[in-house]
């Protein structure tokens, strides 16, 4: 598995996936151009240089995690998985997973320099407006903030965006419920300010421990170290008490005061959805009290830009995976689970099932709709296949859905489910009475259980049979 952010771009680059775009300029022409890119599939990470009115060497990287290969080299699996096989493989490698807890170090990269006082200015960076309607600069897209829990003292790592607000202020985005709002409550319910350390460049496997579903409690540092295999190596911030990643590229450190305190506008944002359903309202801010980075720093950039074939795969992966392992917990038969990310990964979800007995899959669907890991949060669409449907491929879902599935009695509505303020299809009113909720469709795309026996011949070709196929003739179909 590889190390740092560096590492990984390096290794993009051997297997022939990687592109450097010089001169671009930071105010929307680096997101546009990273845009463009998703038009073809497994489309190459970019690498911006040169960006204008900044010096060679302050570069950004997109779209780190828009092909299959690159998703499993950022998860240190095998680059030819794909589809099912690729989930199943993520699913094994996070059952296999023992904490490791990360390992204090003197000296590390990421010291290389370091700003304090009035040398403190974020807009040292080239720092993009992704999008046109964006309401400014936002530093903070595959970031992560490290905090640490007052009473417990449990180092957490979340992925939240920031907007930059002035030279030493930025803003933070965190949906409620989630655990750097649960910890920064506790300071502020004191009347303290938060101590935060925000990172700009991190090795992916912290980014995806960063926006996992890491249990409330555990510590992503110790999470990523099992998943490497060794301990993530830390230093002591200079200003706050925080580990920061030793090879990290960029780190902000300061604190977040009580919102009665202070707060900036922020947003909108071209938010995961594909939509501008934000406004600019007020959020909590960091005040930064120093900036350390290396030599060259390299900002890990994951705007949700919409394309064919984006950065929602990586998540989409994760969540699958990690739902996998929820319905192994409590019941037999699930074959297979898959976010579909070509919907933005969490409004829809497929899972193939191996029907076992009357109701089966009700109480699938219900499990989805219902465990932490599931569709809890934006969840539109469940979908619940046959075992002979793979969840990944969606010309076969929607075959399954178009031919099995009667509207009339296989698909059950929940109403009143939890949404946030990004959901576009929250209603005006509803904004207004900050009622951020949905609902959700339940979809029976199984043969009928009753009679599944005389549910009429699939002419599919049983799946071993296809493997001798594609073991004798695959090389001259070049697939």
């Amino acid at each position: 598995m590889h190390g740092d952010l560096r590492e990984f771009v390096d290794r993009a680059r051997e297997i022939g996936e990687c592109r450097d775009i010089e001169g671009a300029h930071w105010d929307l022409e680096i997101g546009r151009v990273s845009e463009l890119s998703l038009s073809v599939p497994e489309s190459p990470l970019l690498v911006f240089d040169k960006v204008q009115g900044y010096p060679q060497g302050f570069r950004i990287v997109s779209n780190p995690f828009t092909s299959t290969r690159r998703v499993a080299l950022a998860m240190g699996l095998p680059m030819d998985l794909k589809g099912i096989e690729l989930i199943r493989a993520w699913k094994d490698r996070l059952a296999a997973i023992t904490p490791i807890p990360p390992q204090f170090v003197k000296a590390g990269p990421v010291k290389e320099n370091i700003l304090l006082g009035d040398e403190v200015d974020v807009l040292k960076f080239p720092i993009p407006k992704w999008h046109e309607q964006d309401g400014g600069r936002f530093i903070g897209t595959g970031c992560m903030f490290v905090q640490k829990d007052p009473d417990s003292g449990w180092v957490n790592l979340g992925a939240y965006r920031s907007e930059v607000v002035d030279r030493n202020t930025v803003t933070f985005h965190c949906v409620p419920g989630h655990h750097g709002g649960i910890i920064a409550k506790k300071y502020w319910d004191r009347g303290q300010s938060c101590p935060m350390a925000m990172v700009l460049g991190q090795s992916p496997q912290l980014w995806i421990s960063a926006m996992s579903s890491v249990p409330i409690g555990s510590s992503e540092y110790d999470w990523s170290g099992g998943l490497r295999g060794k301990p993530i190596e830390v230093l002591k911030g200079e200003t706050v008490d925080l580990p920061i990643p030793a090879d990290a590229e960029i780190v902000l450190e300061g604190e977040m005061p009580p919102p009665s305190t202070e707060t900036a506008l922020e947003g909108p944002f071209g938010e995961w959805e594909g939509y501008y359903a934000g406004v600019r309202t007020a959020h909590p801010v960091v005040k930064i009290k120093a900036i350390l980075h290396r030599n060259d720093p390299i900002q890990f950039g994951v705007p949700m830009l919409i394309g064919t074939h984006d950065d929602n795969m990586i998540q989409a992966v994760d969540y699958s995976a990690q739902l996998w392992a929820e319905f192994d917990r409590q019941i037999a038969g699930v074959k297979g689970v898959s976010f579909v990310y070509q919907a933005r990964r969490r409004p829809m979800v497929v899972v193939s099932l191996k029907q076992m007995y009357p109701g089966h899959v009700k109480q699938a669907a219900l499990i989805a709709a219902g465990v932490y890991r599931g569709a809890a949060a934006v969840g539109r669409f469940i979908i619940i296949v046959d075992d002979d449907i793979d969840p990944t491929n969606m010309s076969e879902v929607l075959w399954a859905l178009g031919t099995r599935c009667d509207p009339k009695s296989q698909i059950d509505i929940l109403a009143h489910r939890q949404s946030q303020a990004s959901d576009p299809r929250v209603s005006p009113e509803q904004r207004r009475a900050k009622d951020f909720t949905t609902s959700t469709a339940l979809i029976d795309a199984c043969r009928p259980w009753a009679w599944r026996d005389q549910f009429p011949k699939s002419t599919k070709t049983a799946p071993e049979v296809m493997e001798q196929v594609r073991k004798k003739w695959a090389h001259m179909l070049d697939i």
